[in-house]
């Protein structure tokens, strides 16, 4: 019965939560490119490779020509190496006048790391919806003395790439159905 009793609370509570604003919505960035560089001094590429990061759009601030957002975790996966998380703090922004994405350092004047794609889409775009993907070219630039990674100093040269970027935040409704399936699921096991 206690169980019961929790699953129900649960359920009202993603319900409530959806209806209320009263929880944070996390979104997830994926960007994709490709590019030459070195890894804890390691040549590679050139590679494709592809960072995910999770965010909350709480976190969104605005500057100047959009909006940005840092992130509260990353990977990136280069094909031939491995994943590994970076542990310097990053973030994605959107240039609502230039039309761009991109991944940069953390902050409102973070160095950009990535850029791209451009599309039309990205002029009214807030980062607080899904969006994407959205296919292009993009630029790797200004990685300096390079990126802390779990697999040690990443590095990409400069230079242009193909680049895909999407933005996904899980619809309210869905979390509330996950709740109700969680409930109906115990049911039937009784």
């Amino acid at each position: 019965m206690r169980s019961t009793t929790l699953a129900i609370m649960f359920a009202c509570s993603v319900g409530l939560a959806s209806v209320t604003g009263a929880h944070a919505d996390l979104i997830t960035f994926t960007h994709t490119g490709s590019g030459s560089g070195t890894l804890n001094s390691s040549m590679f590429g050139p590679s494709n490779f592809t960072i995910v990061s999770t965010a909350d759009t709480n976190n969104r601030e605005s500057y100047g020509n959009g909006y940005f957002i840092n992130h509260d975790s990353v990977t990136i996966m280069i094909d031939g190496l491995g994943t590994y998380d970076i542990t310097d703090a990053t973030r994605t922004f959107v240039n609502n006048d230039s039309q761009i994405v991109g991944f940069s350092r953390e902050g409102s004047s973070g160095s950009d790391l990535f850029n791209g794609p451009s599309d039309p889409a990205f002029i009214v775009w807030e980062m607080l919806t899904s969006i994407g993907p959205v296919s292009g070219t993009g630029t790797l630039l200004q990685w300096g003395s390079g990126i802390n990674t779990s697999g040690g100093i990443l590095d990409f040269d400069n230079g242009d790439s193909s680049a895909t970027f999407t933005a996904i935040i899980p619809a309210p409704a869905a979390m509330a159905l996950l709740g109700i399936a969680g409930f109906a699921g115990h049911r039937r096991r009784r």
